[in-house]
């Protein structure tokens, strides 16, 4: 499975937790589907990640739902807050950033 080859769940990109100029990060994010909620958690380059991220989504026949920290942990676990997704990653490919974040 290439979620397994992703990245380890739990990744920390910077402990500072700041971003390169120009790209776009999610600290402490996680990546939902909707069959079967949280699948990975840690942090997320956007920028980088998104041919991976496309990969993965091709993977599980299934979008991918970026979500920050709280919209799916503590009490969101066993119900993600998919209507909060920072972005949302396309059978496709395709990376669409939520115009809210």
């Amino acid at each position: 499975m290439y979620l397994e080859n992703f990245m380890r769940p739990g990744r920390m990109i910077s402990g500072s937790k700041s971003a390169p100029k120009g790209h776009v990060f999610v600290f402490n994010g996680n990546i939902c589907i909707k069959s079967k909620g949280k699948i990975w958690f840690g942090d997320l380059d956007l920028t980088t990640d998104a041919q991976k991220l496309g990969a993965l989504a091709k993977e599980m026949r299934e979008d991918l739902y970026i979500l920050r920290e709280h919209d799916a942990r503590f009490s969101n676990e066993a119900n993600p807050k998919y209507e909060n997704a920072v972005a949302v990653i396309g059978l496709d490919g395709t990376l669409t950033l939520s115009p809210n974040n």
